[in-house]
């Protein structure tokens, strides 16, 4: 009995040596070639691909005063960290809830002109504004292997109080969001702070939607 025992555990062990073989075959690219893959819904709409039909390993990390409140030096010191320890998405907000229209960045920079979402505030040259900022830690996170869990704005701006987005200024700032950033490793996440409660929020959050794909 225990011979035959010995010998099915021999079998198992081959079968199972075989079979890490043959993924390790299936799946053997390098971060460096997945990232340069569009990510896309799997047939059964249940997970994330890559176009080649390999499985995406979503391990997100959230940080999302990321854009707002950290300088470059502090931003890549936190993405080198997340890289080594094996993270592969880092989740953050264009437009932070603490604030994030009325407080500057870390270099006194603000979103937009007026706290007007149809008019994001860009002047010439790499480093003069608030967008700048967000193009280099998205670029950056890319170099190391991580894709950008990218939030337009943090619920608040569209849900309470007097929201700043409407129909309009939403589809025409995720018009802007998807030009800037069509050709970043991001990941487009809409919502999940708040609950959708009437038909004009929902239409808000689908105008950006509409946006971000007309850009993209």
């Amino acid at each position: 009995m225990k011979n035959k025992r010995w010998i099915v555990c021999c079998i198992a062990v081959v079968l199972s040596v075989g079979y890490v073989k043959a993924q390790k075959s299936r799946f053997s690219k390098s971060k460096e070639d997945f990232l340069k893959s569009r990510l896309e819904i799997s047939e059964n709409k249940r997970f994330l691909q890559y176009q080649d039909g390999t499985p995406f390993f979503y391990l997100g990390d959230t940080a999302w005063e990321l854009f707002h409140r950290l300088n470059k030096e502090e931003a890549e010191s936190y993405l080198k960290d997340r890289a080594r320890k094996g993270f592969t998405v880092i989740q953050a907000v264009a437009l932070a809830e603490l604030d994030g229209i009325r407080v500057p960045n870390a270099y006194g920079y603000l979103p937009f002109e007026n706290n007007d979402p149809a008019r994001p505030f860009i002047k010439e040259g790499p480093d003069n504004d608030y967008w700048d900022q967000v193009d280099y830690i998205v670029k950056k996170a890319n170099e190391l292997g991580l894709y950008i869990g990218f939030l337009p704005t943090w619920g608040r701006y569209w849900h309470d109080g007097n929201p700043v987005f409407n129909k309009k200024n939403a589809e025409s700032y995720g018009e802007f969001l998807g030009k800037r950033y069509k050709n970043a490793q991001v990941i487009w996440i809409l919502g999940g702070d708040r609950n959708v409660e009437n038909e004009n929020q929902k239409e808000i959050i689908r105008a950006m939607a509409k946006g971000l794909t007309k850009g993209g």
